[in-house]
């Protein structure tokens, strides 16, 4: 045990005790016995306290020899040194009291003992060691690797089908560039169905490779340790980053929905004739944009490539059983004509014009409802409910002496035609009388001197005339329908419907019973003879310029019309349609004799000149010959059929502008009929020689049909440019 340290005080004299003249008395376990052997002390009772020393303050008992180990007969050698010291103990405090008389008696000697150096140090050994260790690994396994992998793409990197691991940057970009070079050049199908729909251009969608920002998230700075970790263990895939012109892509996308997008037909139940069908529901598709627009970029990646359009399903809110339940009402509604009552006035909605205005919708919690059309269905049958005089009148012109005059509008008497309406729908739900009075209203004009004086009605534009012989009951219908389409005013933008001016050709409205063809028979029907009018219009609007709409030829072709230019017309199937795209009005004007109608439109010239440029017939086909028994058998006198093919050229200053697409029309054989007996038509026409009046134009026909009215080829417009193939139908002649 060492020191605690230099004490304070006076460093002691160790024999400052012992004098010359002063006797040494040894301890008395130093002391010798009288024998020679040491006196063996006596036992104490008392013991000093731990860490007390009885040596004075300052005295190490490291200067006494230790004590000889006892020899044979348990003598020991004497000696003058103090016994040695005991184990030293942590932090031991000893402390020695001095004898009397000496004034450091009363002082402790605390002694701190600390831990020896060798011991602390053994227990950081370990840890040192291994973290040391640990380090080393650490330095092997990830600063060796990302030293050599700082400043190249991270090793199993790749772009696609390129592997650009191991590349500096540079090297990366250039053949990643070389990869993809000339995608801008691969155009995108889009398919729908299996069917391809449209194709996106690249380069007008702004579509590139971005290789650069590709490249970048290649990070070939230093690696982190997870991204050692990933390159020493497995492999990297890099998409490709596309850039693109947002807008254009998106401009281009609108387009495609404009061709795929279709909404959900709604059911309904509307008449034929006066039969009710349903109109079945049907499902709708709405292209999903942003799908296609992403599906476009994963494209581009891989040209030559298809993108299956992604589209979503809408449903109708009704369904087809909720239209079954409301068969029944509707063949009640047409079961009777309807009487209107104003006075002694008195208007009659037969049954087929009440069908023909009266349909089956649902309303918007997906209850299926009558509607009815009361404006439309009393057009005609305003001025004889109210009169002439009393009923209200549009702005329009008149010609006087060769140019038109402003006729000034006038406010009058009209039907009520909300009040109507409810009505009749309480005649077709709850049943009970069907006569109805009307209720009148002072209405105004539906054009006034305002709407019509800036028209530009100035000249004429289009004019055609067609000839008939006189008097067959056919004239009648012509000049009925001539008379409702006079004065017609079409502003810049509208389009002229046929079926929608002249209304239901019945008896009840002024027109009579004519020759009109069912399927390929003549038969006699209502309304024959306003395919003449409907012709002799689309001839003028033809010469004019203006754009058709919905026309539909005959299945065969008459004399008295123009090769490739006549139309049929059957209320309310097939319509003839046209559209003002002029930027003027066009005022529509019609005369007729006994013999001849002319239409006339006024309006402003675009070009100096519409010239008609017609082929020769092609594909002719010869007519067969058929012989028939019965009263009602009317013979025919056969013609062949061909096709033909019309082109308009328009003219400005002498210079030709443009051609429109060409109008091909295709006509088949008239067949020859031979009827055995011969007889007489209802017209009180008699035939000659076996052949029918020529005052018809001979058209289509179709199936069977109640003799209603006439009935045309087909329900869609033709379209330009390519010939159809006409179903059986029957048309006005």
């Amino acid at each position: 045990m060492r020191n605690a340290g230099a004490s304070i005080d006076p460093p002691p004299d160790p024999f400052a005790a012992v004098r010359p003249d002063t006797p040494v008395t040894l301890p008395a376990d130093r002391q010798l016995a009288k024998d020679g052997q040491t006196e063996k002390p006596p036992i104490r009772r008392g013991k000093l306290p731990r860490g007390v020393t009885p040596l004075p303050p300052g005295v190490s008992p490291d200067i006494f020899p230790p004590t000889p180990p006892s020899g044979t007969g348990g003598q020991t050698q004497p000696s003058l040194l103090p016994p040695p010291a005991p184990p030293a103990e942590p932090w031991p405090m000893t402390a020695s009291v001095r004898r009397s008389g000496d004034p450091r008696e009363s002082s402790p000697s605390v002694v701190i003992a600390p831990e020896p150096a060798e011991e602390s140090g053994g227990r950081l050994r370990l840890p040192l060691a291994v973290l040391g260790g640990i380090f080393l690994i650490f330095l092997l396994v990830y600063g060796i690797p990302a030293t050599y992998m700082w400043g190249r793409v991270l090793p199993g990197t790749h772009v696609s089908d390129v592997q650009i691991g191991g590349l500096s940057e540079t090297d990366a970009i250039d053949r990643v560039r070389e990869r993809f070079e000339g995608h801008d050049e691969e155009s995108v199908a889009l398919t729908l169905g299996g069917r391809r729909v449209a194709v996106v251009d690249p380069r007008e969608a702004g579509l590139t490779i971005d290789v650069q920002a590709t490249i970048d998230d290649a990070h070939t700075g230093f690696p982190s340790p997870v991204a050692v970790w990933q390159a020493l263990t497995g492999e990297r895939d890099l998409a490709p980053r596309v850039s693109l012109n947002a807008t254009k892509l998106d401009q281009r996308i609108r387009k495609v929905a404009a061709t795929v997008d279709r909404p959900a037909r709604e059911g309904s139940i509307v008449y034929e004739g006066t039969t009710p069908k349903i109109v079945v529901p049907r499902d709708g598709a709405l292209l999903d944009r942003r799908g296609t627009g992403e599906a476009i970029k994963r494209a581009f990646l891989d040209p030559p490539a298809s993108v299956a359009l992604p589209v979503v399903r809408v449903r109708p809110k009704t369904p087809q059983a909720a239209f079954t339940g409301s068969l029944a009402t509707a063949r009640r509604a047409v079961s009777a004509p309807i009487t209107l009552v104003n006075g002694d006035r008195r208007a009659r909605l037969s049954p087929s014009l009440i069908a023909a205005n009266l349909t089956f919708t649902p309303d918007q919690d997906g209850t299926v409802r009558p509607r009815f059309d009361a404006a439309k269905a009393v057009a005609g049958l305003e001025t004889t409910l109210v009169g002439v005089a009393e009923a209200p009148r549009d702005a329009g012109f008149s010609i006087v002496d060769g140019a038109p005059r402003l006729v000034h509008a006038r406010s009058g008497k009209g039907v009520n035609t909300d009040q109507l309406a409810a009505a009749v729908v309480r005649v077709v739900t709850e049943g009970g009388g069907r006569t109805i009075p009307v209720s009148l209203a002072v209405t105004a004009p539906a054009l006034g001197d305002q709407d019509v004086q800036g028209l530009g009605i100035t000249e004429t534009i289009g004019e055609f005339t067609s000839h008939y012989p006189c008097c067959a009951p056919r004239v009648t219908n012509i000049h009925k329908a001539a008379d409702l389409v006079d004065g017609r005013l079409v502003k810049p933008g509208e389009t002229f419907s046929l079926n929608e001016v002249v209304g239901e050709p019945s008896a009840g409205r002024g027109f009579v019973q004519a020759q009109m063809i069912q399927d390929d028979h003549l038969v006699v029907g209502m309304g024959g003879g306003i395919s003449q009018l409907a012709t002799t219009m689309y001839n003028a609007v033809f010469i004019a310029g203006l754009e058709e709409v919905e026309r539909t030829p005959h299945r065969f072709h008459v004399s008295r019309y123009p090769v490739g230019l006549d139309a049929a017309v059957s209320y309310p199937e097939l319509d003839l349609r046209w559209r003002n795209n002029s930027d003027n009005g066009v005022l529509v004007k019609a005369a007729y004799t006994s013999t001849s109608v002319t239409v006339t439109l006024w309006g402003t010239r675009e070009y100096d000149r519409v010239a008609l440029e017609t082929s020769g017939r092609t594909d002719i086909t010869q007519p067969e010959t058929r012989t028939e028994s019965g009263a009602d058998c009317i013979p025919m006198d056969g013609a062949v059929g061909f096709t033909v093919t019309v082109t308009r050229a328009f003219f400005k200053n002498a210079e030709l502008v443009k051609r429109d697409r060409p109008v091909t029309t295709v006509y088949d054989p008239e067949p020859r009929l031979l009827c055995q007996p011969r007889g007489r038509d209802s017209g009180g026409e008699s035939t000659e020689n076996g052949r029918p009046p020529t005052d018809d134009a001979v058209p289509p026909a179709l199936p069977q049909r109640p003799t209603d009215g006439d009935r045309g080829r087909d329900k869609k417009p033709k379209s330009q440019g390519k010939p159809d193939k006409k179903p059986k139908l029957n048309s006005k002649l």
